[in-house]
């Protein structure tokens, strides 16, 4: 499976990670969905950041 939009692929790859490190560090369900989403948010915000810090090397 080739993704095109390495947006998606970012946000994919995201995903499954934070739902393993959920799974791995927190015992109770509703710890690991709280736990989960905050490494979502935190990851998928970060590496737009880090993208738009990049572009500004481009200009």
């Amino acid at each position: 499976m080739i993704l095109k939009s390495h947006l998606f692929s970012m946000i994919l790859y995201a995903a499954f990670v934070c739902i393993v490190l959920a799974l791995i560090r927190r015992n109770e369900r509703k710890s690991q969905i709280r736990y989960a989403a905050f490494l979502f948010l935190l990851m998928v915000v970060g590496a737009i950041l880090f993208g738009w810090f990049m572009y500004l090397f481009t200009l």
